[in-house]
């Protein structure tokens, strides 16, 4: 069987170009980083340190302090009252990483959680990359 090799280049320089073009995984940030990433998708890890649901509020929203409590918080993480299904099992305490768009409220950068998809809960051995 003949191939042209007009075929048999454009099949080697397509996988070629496509590798060129796919976002380079960055590394997981931690919670002091993130202030500097605000716009961008991201991923940030640290220690969960407090989780306040703010009943009153519309939503409601439950805010997780990561590595330091309200009112010094540094990072936080929300998820709004009707993500929480989608959730999944979230951890109370512990490490963890999540992943989004890095925004700022009232000066403090902060991840919307918005599915099981959206965190984990890190292994000592595992270096995931951010989201692209």
């Amino acid at each position: 069987m003949h191939f042209p090799v007009s075929t048999l280049v454009l099949g080697l320089a397509i996988p070629v170009a496509l590798a060129q073009t796919q976002p380079i995984p960055q590394p997981a940030l931690s919670t002091a980083e993130a202030a500097q990433h605000v716009g961008e998708n991201r991923t940030v890890c640290g220690a969960i340190v407090n989780t306040h649901i703010a009943e009153s509020s519309h939503g409601p929203p439950t805010f997780i302090d990561i590595d330091q409590a309200w009112p010094n918080q540094v990072f936080d993480l929300v998820i709004w009252g009707d993500k929480k299904d989608d959730i999944g099992n979230f951890p109370k305490a512990g490490k963890i990483c999540a992943s989004g768009k890095i925004v700022l409220y009232k000066g403090h950068p902060e991840i919307f959680l918005e599915d099981w998809h959206s965190w984990y809960v890190p292994t000592d051995t595992q270096q995931r990359a951010s989201v692209p």
